[in-house]
């Protein structure tokens, strides 16, 4: 069965009946993300909403004001998902969430230009390819993709988009000698006896069940966002079209914008301080790399030449870092001591670095408390644990622990 939106994809509303109202828990699928669903599937004698097929997402809308969340095609039904069922043999006025199917008309049918223009002109044929949330990619059967090739193909597609080349659908009998001429592309392996070819002009003649413009125009135009390695002896180039071109730049002059008043600068000169900023940076974490280590054996040395001499060492330094802590450690590896050492982790201050050394006796009567207490992660080698803390907030009850155990052995 060949749906209504596949002959007409610019139908925004349509009547039709409900065949089949069925309870259903399959789960919902959103540009790769599954939810858990459970609701009804709703089979109608035709539709507006596109089933999920050949690369492209499923529409969604609404039945009478019932949103619909999912349409999936199974066979020649296209089966609608609601949270609320509809009666059988009921007459249904259907409408499309056209900003979503406009989008994905515009990437569809982008990605057919994009792909042919690739094969046809620069031996590179396209093997599959993502309609995501945000952006789309196609997987090349090439590892060797060019930046001059690249800009090329974004430049031709473009002129082809200024061209305003129509874009039409013809359909075929599956025996059809005409058939022989497109290529099966995204074509499911669950076809009916009618094949559906997207034609655009004389670029391009694709089987596919989507849904696309009726001229390249529609398109706007396509960006091409750069190639990233893909599977085994493949690359897949990302791009975006029409509508999210501009949603992209305007993200893009948002962030520039918020750079502006961090920075203070104008923007031509953002990419220079930045530079300076991060050579400043590393200039800074070097002299607090010096400073630490001095610090560190300050502490060494004291801890060393304290008497009496103490049974143990506790010390949690917020601003310390796990390097600070290890040259502690190696420091007094030899004085015989229980050492707990933590610090905070700058990005998650809830959580640490912790390390407990020192006499396996000690290690074995605190260690299990300690890392119980902080929600530790690690394990002990070589009388040592040396691992994550999940909550620092219990940091003043292991250093009771602690002085209380010392306590109880010295008395």
């Amino acid at each position: 069965m060949v749906f209504k939106c596949q002959e007409d994809s610019f139908l925004t509303e349509y009547t039709s009946r409900v065949v089949k109202c069925e309870p259903t828990k399959e789960p919902i699928v959103e540009y790769g993300k599954i939810s858990k669903f459970e609701g009804y599937q709703i089979t109608l004698e035709n539709t507006i909403l596109f089933p999920a097929g050949g690369g492209q997402p499923h529409d969604i809308g609404w039945l009478n004001e019932k949103e619909v969340l999912q349409v999936l095609r199974k066979g020649d039904e296209a089966l609608h998902f609601t949270i609320d069922p509809l009666e059988v043999g009921a007459t249904v006025q259907m409408k499309i969430n056209w900003e979503r199917r406009l989008d994905h008309m515009q990437q569809h049918s982008g990605q057919h230009l994009l792909s042919a223009i690739l094969e046809k002109e620069h031996n590179l044929p396209t093997t599959s390819w993502w309609l995501g949330a945000d952006e789309c990619h196609i997987e090349l059967a090439s590892t060797d993709v060019s930046e001059a090739t690249v800009v090329a193909v974004e430049q031709r597609c473009n002129a082809l988009i200024r061209e305003a080349v129509p874009v039409k659908v013809k359909f075929c009998k599956s025996d059809d000698p005409e058939l022989d001429e497109a290529h099966t592309r995204g074509l499911p392996k669950d076809v009916m006896a009618t094949i559906r070819i997207i034609c655009i002009g004389d670029i391009d003649e694709n089987m596919c069940c989507g849904t696309h413009v009726a001229n390249l125009s529609q398109l706007q135009m396509i960006k091409l966002l750069g190639t990233e390695p893909g599977k085994k002896g493949k690359t897949n180039l990302k791009f975006v079209v029409g509508n999210r071109v501009t949603r992209l730049f305007q993200r893009m002059l948002d962030r520039e914008r918020t750079l502006v008043g961090v920075l203070k600068n104008e923007p031509s000169k953002h990419e220079e301080l930045v530079l300076k900023l991060q050579k400043n940076l590393k200039l800074s974490n070097k002299n607090l790399q010096n400073l630490l280590s001095e610090l560190a054996q300050f502490e060494i040395d004291t801890i060393k030449n304290t008497e009496p001499k103490p049974k143990y060492v506790f010390m949690f330094k917020k601003e310390a870092t796990p390097d600070f802590n290890r040259a502690i450690c190696k420091g007094l590896e030899g004085e015989g001591l229980f050492m707990f050492l933590a610090s905070e982790d700058a990005d998650k201050p809830k959580e640490g670095q912790i390390i407990i050394q020192g006499p396996e006796e000690h290690c074995n009567a605190l260690g299990q408390q300690i890392t119980e207490l902080l929600k530790g992660k690690g394990a002990f080698k070589n009388g040592k644990f040396q691992g994550k803390a999940g909550d620092m907030g219990s940091i003043n009850k292991c250093k009771k622990l602690i002085e209380d155990y010392f306590n109880n052995i010295s008395s």
